[in-house]
């Protein structure tokens, strides 16, 4: 039998695996690179819209606490025209543009005469109810 000799092909062949194997341990981390940095980017988007749903539950939550006072419940209320039982409402009205042509053009009506002056002690009587 005759053995059969190969020829000697040097480094070079080796060098060729050896990138081969390289890029193709490079090509197959490129995918789970992609998704670690989407997943990444995913997160910190995630996180501002926590931050911004925590601060709307805070200003909610400071709505709620104001709702439930009793006076801010009653100013809105008036704010819209209600009254309590048994309170008489008073409605002051802006006279309106038709109504302010009318009065400029009538003379000035004459001044009141300022009523009488009152001395200190007619004054608190008047205010006791005395006279």
């Amino acid at each position: 039998m005759r053995r059969v000799r190969l020829p000697k092909l040097g480094i070079g062949p080796q060098i060729v695996a050896a990138l081969l194997i390289l890029g193709l341990v490079g090509a197959m981390a490129i995918e789970p690179t992609r998704q670690l940095v989407e997943q990444r980017d995913r997160i910190a988007g995630m996180s501002h819209d926590l931050q911004k749903l925590e601060r709307s539950n805070e200003h909610l939550g400071d709505r709620i606490t104001r709702l439930r006072d009793p006076d801010f419940l009653e100013q809105r209320a008036r704010e819209i025209g209600l009254v309590r039982a048994n309170e008489i409402p008073y409605v002051v009205m802006l006279p309106g543009p038709g109504e302010r042509k009318a009065g400029e053009d009538k003379a000035t009506p004459k001044e009141a005469p300022p009523p009488p002056q009152t001395g200190f002690l007619d004054g608190m009587l008047h205010f006791l109810g005395v006279r």
